[in-house]
C-alpha cells in the first residue's frame, strides 16, 4: 500500500478487488466504503474537505486513473506494483464477477435515458444478476434511501459525479442497509451511450483520459489539463520520502550485515 497526498492507495487488480470485498461482505459488514483514486480526486482530495473526509472514512482504495501509475513510476515506485482498474472499463466484468457470486448490486446514477438503456443491456447480458437501477435525478434522498434499503444491496454504486456522489454517500451512509458502498462516476453513461466511450485499445495503453477529453473538451479540459500540475509539490515529496527511506533501509542492512 502507498501513502500519496494524505491517502492510502493500495494497488489491485478487479477480480483481487472482488475477491477483498467478498470477504469482506462474508463478516456481515455494512456501510463499508471502498474508494477509488485518479488524478481529478486526488486534487479534490486538497481542495474540497468533503472529499478528504470520504477517503479518510475509505476502508481501502483503489487505483482508477493511470495518471496515479504514471504519478507513482514518476515517484520511484515501480510500474508492476501500480495495478489499476477504472469501472468505465471493466464494468461486465464486474457485473459478470456479482452475477457468479450471487450478489445483489444497486446503481444509483445516470441519466434517465442512461438507466433505460443500461436496464436492457444488462437484462440482455446478465439474466441472472440481481440488480436495480435508480437513474440520479431523484430529488427526493428519502426515497432514494427507502430503495436502497428495500433492495438491500451487497453492492451499492453511487455514480453522481465528483465532488457530489462522495458528499451524498457521506450524508446518507448511516441510513443506508448496504453492504459495501463504492463511487461509479459517469459510469452509466458510458454503456448506455450518452458519453463517448475510449475503445478498449485507448484505455489499455492509458490514453482513455485523451479520448474523453477530444470528444467533451468543455467540460473536461480543466481536469485533464490543470488541476494534476497542483499535485507536483507532493509527487516530489513523495519521491523525496522514498528515497530517504530506501538509503534508510540499505544503512540497516549494510550494518546488520
Amino acid at each position: 500500500m502507498q501513502a500519496f497526498a494524505g491517502c492510502a492507495i493500495r494497488p489491485r487488480s478487479l477480480p483481487e478487488m472482488f475477491e477483498h470485498m467478498t470477504s469482506i461482505l462474508a463478516g456481515g459488514c455494512s456501510g463499508e466504503l471502498i474508494g477509488h483514486h485518479n488524478l481529478h480526486s486526488l486534487y479534490l482530495t486538497h481542495t474540497d474537505p468533503v472529499v478528504r473526509t470520504f477517503y479518510e472514512q475509505c476502508r481501502d482504495c483503489y487505483i482508477d486513473g493511470m495518471g496515479v501509475c504514471w504519478l507513482f513510476h514518476l515517484a520511484g515506485i515501480r510500474q508492476r506494483q501500480a495495478q489499476r482498474f477504472s469501472l468505465m472499463d471493466c464494468l461486465p466484468e464486474l457485473l459478470t464477477l456479482a452475477e457468479q457470486a450471487t450478489l445483489r448490486v444497486f446503481y444509483f446514477g445516470g441519466s434517465r435515458t442512461s438507466v433505460e438503456r443500461a436496464s436492457k443491456w444488462i437484462q440482455g447480458q446478465w439474466p441472472e444478476l440481481q440488480i436495480q437501477l435508480l437513474n440520479g435525478y431523484v430529488a427526493d434522498d428519502a426515497e432514494v434511501v427507502a430503495q436502497v434499503n428495500a433492495f438491500a444491496p451487497d453492492l451499492l454504486l453511487v455514480g453522481l459525479g465528483m465532488p457530489k456522489q462522495e458528499s451524498w454517500i457521506l450524508q446518507h451512509r448511516t441510513q443506508l442497509k448496504a453492504g459495501i458502498i463504492l463511487q461509479a462516476g459517469g459510469t452509466l453513461d458510458y454503456y448506455s451511450g450518452e458519453q463517448a466511450q475510449p475503445p478498449a485499445s485507448w484505455s489499455q495503453r492509458g490514453f482513455g483520459w485523451l479520448y474523453r477529453l477530444l470528444h467533451d473538451p468543455r467540460r473536461l479540459w480543466r481536469r485533464y489539463l490543470v488541476t494534476p500540475w497542483v499535485l507536483l509539490p507532493r509527487l516530489w515529496r513523495l519521491r523525496r520520502g522514498l528515497s530517504e527511506e530506501r538509503r534508510r533501509q540499505t544503512r540497516e542492512t549494510t550494518k546488520s550485515g
